[in-house]
């Protein structure tokens, strides 16, 4: 994979875009700490390895895995609001991952840039919108579809191969997607240590032009 084949760069939002990473925990500390506070350590620690599912199925898999319960009838439309609640501000007033906007200015005229989160799509768009970020992108997609999902659509849409697409993400999840989609992967580091496995790999986006200029992008994950 080389610089000249790279047509559409596809970027996470939360850890790629913006440093929200310690947010999204803070959240769910608060979420959970009231009434499960003896289970709070191992909630965590299981949420930050769902990193990058939608937050309606991560809340579904801690009741499942670690409180082991069936969880409530509404529950999960509570625990969304309340996360919406505790994260949309901070979110919106998040620093930048070092190089982002110089990396957003200087290529969004020559390659087809994209968002693929897994936050929700209304609600991801507002904040790109409010963020003064919608110049940069040729489309923002957000959940319910799942990043593989998104993947395959934007080659679809744009009719570009998988091959001519890279995905920037920093979770497992996020590989895992551009595994199953066929296209090539960066992980951005400092979400998880299992990111540091990755053969394409940066600190953060400012060592992101060289990676896309250099002929060392391998599609093996």
């Amino acid at each position: 994979m080389n610089f000249r084949a790279i047509r559409a760069v596809i970027l996470d939002f939360d850890g790629v875009i913006v440093e929200s990473a310690g947010i999204k925990k803070r959240a769910y500390r608060q979420l959970f700490e009231e009434e499960f506070s003896e289970h709070l350590d191992p909630i965590l620690e299981y949420q930050e390895s769902l990193g990058g599912l939608p937050r309606r199925r991560q809340f579904e898999e801690i009741y499942a895995r670690i409180l082991r319960e069936k969880i409530p009838s509404g529950r999960v439309d509570e625990l969304e609001a309340r996360y919406v609640y505790l994260m949309l501000e901070r979110v919106m007033d998040a620093p930048f991952v070092p190089g982002a906007m110089e990396f957003l200015e200087a290529f969004h005229r020559q390659h087809h840039l994209y968002i693929a989160s897994a936050t929700p799509e209304d609600e991801l768009s507002q904040i790109v919108r409010e963020r003064a970020l919608e110049r940069f992108f040729r489309n923002v997609y957000g959940s319910p579809m799942n990043k593989t999902q998104i993947l395959r659509l934007i080659a679809k849409n744009s009719r570009f191969a998988p091959g001519e697409m890279v995905f920037i993400g920093d979770y497992p999840t996020d590989r895992d997607a551009a595994d199953e989609a066929g296209v090539p992967f960066i992980a951005r580091l400092g979400s998880t240590a299992e990111m540091e496995k990755c053969p394409n790999r940066i600190q953060d986006l400012t060592e992101l032009p060289a990676l896309l200029r250099s002929t060392q992008i391998t599609e093996k994950f």
